[in-house]
């Protein structure tokens, strides 16, 4: 009896250890990684998290360097009482997958409100081609050029 419940704790212990395992590779085709990385580096701008968006980019690279113009047109435009709502991005052509590179169409939708009572929106909207380069380590991370 005690050999049984031995044996049996043993293939619960085994079955727990190999779910851990991420032995099997993601499914996730690498056009839904990349987009996903996009969405990341968004999802920080909009969070005001300057450096982790710069986690998702090349260093030095375009997007890089263009956290700091956000960072700047959020500062600026959100002066006084005034207040920017940036949405997520809309990818709004099929993700393109060339090689080691995927270009990315994200379009950005942002609302300026001058004062809280102001009934007066502004809207700007930015679309992008974002450049995507796989990265070597770790290993199969995109990274916004």
């Amino acid at each position: 009896m005690k050999r049984k419940v031995l044996l049996l704790i043993f293939v619960i212990f085994l079955v727990l250890i190999s779910v851990g395992c991420r032995m099997i590779p993601c499914g996730d085709p690498e056009w839904m990684r990349a987009e996903e990385a996009v969405y990341s580096y968004w999802q920080a701008i909009i969070n005001r998290q300057y450096a982790l968006a710069k986690f998702y980019c090349v260093s030095d690279g375009v997007w890089y360097n263009k956290t700091y113009e956000w960072e700047e047109y959020i500062n600026t435009n959100s002066e006084g009482e005034a207040s920017v709502i940036i949405y997520t991005p809309y990818f709004y052509r099929e993700t393109e997958v060339i090689g080691d590179e995927i270009i990315v169409y994200a379009r950005i939708n942002v609302d300026k409100i001058p004062f809280p009572s102001s009934c007066i929106i502004d809207v700007d909207t930015f679309e992008y081609e974002i450049e995507l380069i796989k990265e070597t380590s770790p290993p199969g991370d995109w990274k916004l050029k």
